[in-house]
């Protein structure tokens, strides 16, 4: 369920359709131990990469974010036969266009550093400081929207084969209170 400060997503005409699929998703959590969230092995599944995605305990952020694109009919990422590649983060500074943080808008993917890797989510709107504040899969090990430190941001990228949504704007909202340092 949309968190309420969140609900004024709900108010401003047609979202950006990655945003759309990812408030459908809100809430899945992957399973500690030897189980897995079915709906996270669906995802993969879905992408043919289930013969090397087994269990949810495996970063999943790049997972879902190439699930989002393949759902909402955007290009997928082009994982150079490597399949590995739809679950590293740091894949998703190649797709799309660039755009600079402080240009981004609602629906842009946003790339980020973190130690063993990087992490990758969908943004929604910025603090006035310039911190992004998006939705993404394995914040906290679920679906989830959380506060990033822009000092982490290594790139932003659109893509959008007929025209941007109305909606796909700049947002300002107040800060969480707490920025994650949970994506792994």
């Amino acid at each position: 369920m949309l968190p309420e400060k969140y609900k004024w997503l709900l108010t401003i005409g047609t979202l950006p359709k990655l945003v759309s699929a990812a408030l459908q998703y809100l809430g899945v959590r992957e399973i500690p131990g030897s189980q897995s969230n079915p709906v996270i092995i669906d995802m993969a599944k879905g992408l043919g990469i289930s013969d090397i995605y087994k269990n949810d305990d495996v970063s999943w952020c790049g997972l879902f974010i190439s699930h989002l694109l393949r759902i909402t009919g955007k290009p997928p990422l082009d994982y150079k036969n490597d399949k590995w590649n739809i679950l590293r983060a740091r894949q998703y500074l190649n797709w799309g266009e660039e755009v600079k943080l402080s240009e981004a808008r609602l629906g842009d993917i946003v790339v980020l550093e973190r130690t063993g890797g990087g992490h990758v989510f969908i943004l929604l709107a910025k603090t006035k400081e310039g911190n992004p504040i998006g939705i993404g899969g394995n914040q906290s090990n679920s679906v989830t929207i959380a506060e990033f430190d822009r000092y982490r941001v290594l790139g932003v990228r659109r893509y959008y084969a007929t025209g941007i949504p109305e909606s796909a704007k700049q947002y300002v909202m107040q800060p969480t209170g707490q920025l994650s340092s949970n994506e792994a």
